[in-house]
């Protein structure tokens, strides 16, 4: 195991210069650029992601027309979806660096779009069910999650922090503005319920996804290709910079940087998963706790846009430290504060923006630390293995607090971990130079 990265050619810095110049920049990006960046947004807002406020209102509709108990409602519409769709990022993310992001990108579209619209056939039958989420979830995830990426990566190479904060500020808006819109279709007097919902919507991701994927998403024509070409089925691609897979994956930044960011972002969401019943024992009631969570959702659209022009801006890895250290601060804040409403909402906004910050943060150290090479598939690996700690860690706390009768023990071990997270941020080694794409030397070889 490798306990550091080869650096490549240098190139000027960003942070060598004004956040005019930065702004300025950034809005006088080449026309495909601005093209992808909008189409990575529109695959975003239609993705599994931006589409998750539907789940909440889906289970309980579902519930009352199956008969089924709404704990096997949230395992077949949340659970499964979001543990088993993840794990093929890593498998997605090699074939866009090998054939591209549009090649990927549009029969995944096609998939996640008709899928989506067979769900409704598949009621009756909750095995079949589960079987056609999970697979809709694995193509949704390989239309968006997968491609935006590496295509804000490849477009922005100086501007990927804030590149990648637009994409989880998409998410995050997507979730809030449709959450009212989809009770009103399923619950509401719109009267479509669950069936009619998931029809409509996967006709809304034929129009949105498809198109996108064949008008918008794009990557960059780089110069005259340094070493063999990248092909594949008819495609030939610059050869990028940075460290294969296998080599990225056994060094200890790799490691340290899934770890950090996996335990971290366990805090936040299973604080937001358990919040009635954690906020209760400490003498809130579900109004003050909505209108903190409220909060906790507002400060994670600043945490990325802050988080993103920072991360844009430095050359030191120990920025992203108070990033993360946020998270177990919050957290002893939450676990030791009983009936003071500002401390409560100080707590919430902590969990907030280092949700948003932690948004971009993995995507931005994979780039900075291994380059472009292999950078879709360690950003797929990565983002799955978090996403299994969001997936468990909510349960895991919930299913603890059954055994003891009380939330001390699992949020203190969760605070434990988050501060375990907070060391391994601390100890990354510097940056590489910034990688280039317009000269570069083989990187592969281990350093001395």
């Amino acid at each position: 195991m490798t306990t550091s990265v080869p650096t490549g050619d240098a190139v000027p810095s960003s942070s060598d210069e004004g956040w005019k110049s930065y702004l300025a920049d950034l809005w006088e990006a080449p026309p495909g650029a601005r093209a992808a960046l909008a189409g990575c947004l529109l695959l975003v807002l239609v993705s599994p992601s931006g589409l998750s406020a539907m789940t909440t209102f889906i289970v309980p509709s579902f519930s009352n027309d199956t008969g089924a108990a709404k704990s096997a409602g949230i395992l077949v519409f949340v659970s499964l979806p979001l543990l088993i769709g993840p794990i093929v990022l890593p498998f997605a993310g090699h074939w866009v660096d090998r054939l591209g992001a549009r090649r990927v990108a549009i029969p995944s579209a096609v998939l996640y779009a008709a899928l989506t619209a067979l769900i409704p056939v598949c009621g009756s039958s909750i095995p079949l069910l589960a079987i056609v989420l999970i697979l809709a979830a694995v193509f949704g995830f390989m239309s968006s999650l997968a491609v935006v990426f590496k295509v804000v990566s490849t477009w922005l190479p100086q501007h990927r922090g804030i590149g990648f904060a637009l994409i989880g500020i998409a998410s995050s808006v997507a979730a809030a503005v449709l959450s009212p819109v989809f009770q009103w279709l399923i619950s509401g007097s719109a009267g479509l319920g669950w069936k009619g919902t998931y029809l409509l919507v996967g006709a809304v991701i034929a129009l949105v996804a498809i198109p996108t994927a064949v008008f918008l998403i794009s990557e960059p024509v780089g110069p005259e290709p340094v070493g063999p070409p990248v092909t594949g089925s008819g495609v030939e691609l610059p050869r990028l910079p940075g460290i294969p897979l296998r080599k990225a994956v056994r060094t200890r930044v790799w490691i340290s940087i899934t770890a950090s960011l996996a335990f971290a972002a366990a805090g936040p969401m299973t604080v937001r998963q358990n919040a009635v019943d954690f906020f209760s024992e400490r003498g809130f009631g579900e109004a003050t706790v909505s209108l903190s969570l409220s909060a906790l959702f507002a400060a994670s659209v600043v945490g990325l846009l802050v988080g993103g022009m920072i991360l844009d801006r430095t050359d030191r890895p120990r920025v992203v430290v108070p990033m993360l250290a946020a998270v177990p601060v919050a957290l002893l804040i939450a676990l030791l504060n009983h009936n003071s409403t500002p401390l409560l909402f100080v707590a919430m906004i902590l969990l907030g923006f280092a949700t948003g910050a932690e948004s971009s943060l993995g995507p931005f150290l994979i780039a900075r630390y291994f380059g472009l090479a292999s950078f879709a598939q360690l950003q797929g690996l990565t983002l799955a293995i978090s996403t299994l700690s969001l997936g468990m860690s909510p349960f895991l706390v919930s299913a603890v607090q059954s055994a003891t009768g009380s939330y001390t023990v699992p949020v203190l071990t969760l605070t434990a971990l988050t501060m375990v997270a907070v060391v391994l941020a601390a100890v990354l080694p510097k940056f590489p130079a910034p990688w280039t794409i317009e000269k570069f030397p083989d990187q592969t070889a281990e350093p001395a």
